[in-house]
């Protein structure tokens, strides 16, 4: 027997929960990339106010939005968001982990069933 006869063994619902877990693998990939990206720019802008005094003012932007904060607030409020993301990025990478070792094992199941069928056929 083939390779094409013995997937084409493999039911439906199987190749579809195959996919739809690879989808899933792209979301998380991709949702780790952001957040990783996000605690490098939170860290590049605390490494901006290092050695400055706490009591400094210092005007925050967002888009079109300005803001005096003090350095000591903004720290704080890059720290906070850092903890946050860190945590994330942690779960997610967790969640991604678990998902290649559980695809790696019903890639594996799949592979010996599609091999047992075709060594009986």
């Amino acid at each position: 027997m083939s390779v094409e006869e013995a997937i084409s063994n493999i039911p439906d619902e199987v190749l579809d929960y195959l996919v739809q877990q690879r989808q899933r693998e792209r979301e998380l990939t991709i949702e780790k990339d952001v957040l990783k990206e996000r605690i490098k720019k939170l860290q590049n802008i605390l490494k901006l106010l290092e050695g400055r005094d706490n009591g400094l003012t210092c005007t925050v932007s967002g888009g079109n939005i300005y803001q005096q904060s003090t350095v000591e607030q903004v720290r704080s409020s890059l720290l906070a968001n850092l903890s946050i993301s860190m945590v994330l990025f942690v779960k997610t990478h967790r969640q991604l982990v678990r998902l290649q070792q559980d695809l790696h094992q019903d890639y594996e199941t799949v592979c010996d069933n599609a091999s047992r069928i075709g060594t009986t056929n």
